[in-house]
């Protein structure tokens, strides 16, 4: 869709969604920097597959957790491409159980990477993409319908979508379009960490009676990235099959 040369920052670019928004990304002509925080054999199975399909496409790893960390990702972004003109946002991780049983390593967990990390992200994201840019959270349908067992991770996606309309009204001086993609159930995806049966439960909620794929959401995030969405801020589009409905 993208046929004009820019640079994307996928984070969490190794797993399923990431990867298959790297890709997509990369068909619609952009550079791609596919961050890892520990799955580099992930990382680099992304990066293979698109400079065999011709694209341009480097691997960084960096804890979003860590500002200093996630000031390099940018910087090599920077040096390797000239700039940066997309930040997806994706990096999350999620452990399903009662609030009771949740120990504090669990929650900082989550915490530390779904939203210290997605707000050190869109920080150094505000920072250093330029006019016309794309910044795009990775939500999820669980902080529209949260599920028994997934409060924080609830709590820190909605965070992502409050964040981003404040971010909206922040960047839109300078055409940077801000937007939160939600995903439904997705496989593979964060649901196969939860350990149940709610991926299942999900599918038959949608009325197409099957769970999301990664290039459900890919598509979606491509189009906002695209410049056809430039007229598209602060929303919050929930891919999902009609699962929430």
């Amino acid at each position: 869709m993208n046929k004009q040369l820019k640079t994307a920052i996928v984070t969490g670019g190794s797993g399923a969604i990431g990867g298959a928004i790297c890709q997509k990304l990369a068909d619609d002509g952009f550079q791609i920097v596919v961050h890892f925080g520990s799955n580099a054999e992930g990382a680099t199975k992304v990066v293979e597959q698109i400079v065999s399909g011709g694209g341009n496409a480097i691997k960084a790893a960096a804890d979003v957790a860590d500002p200093q960390q996630v000031r390099k990702l940018f910087e090599t972004a920077e040096e390797a491409f000239g700039g940066v003109d997309a930040v997806v946002v994706n990096a999350g991780t999620i452990t399903k159980c009662p609030i009771v049983d949740l120990t504090i390593e669990q929650f900082d967990a989550m915490v530390s990477v779904n939203l210290r990390g997605s707000f050190l992200t869109a920080q150094e994201a505000a920072k250093r993409i330029g006019c016309n840019g794309r910044l795009i959270f990775i939500s999820s349908g669980l902080a529209a319908r949260p599920m028994a067992g997934t409060a924080v991770y609830s709590a820190t996606k909605a965070a992502l979508d409050a964040m981003t309309v404040s971010l909206s009204k922040e960047l839109g001086e300078r055409d940077i379009t801000v937007n939160s993609v939600q995903p439904g159930a997705t496989v593979p995806g964060m649901f196969e960490q939860s350990g149940d049966d709610a991926a299942e439960k999900f599918a038959a909620m949608s009325p197409f009676g099957r769970l999301g794929h990664p290039d459900d959401i890919a598509d979606v995030v491509s189009f906002v990235a695209s410049d056809s969405a430039r007229w598209m801020t602060g929303q919050t589009i929930r891919v999902d099959g009609g699962s929430m409905n």
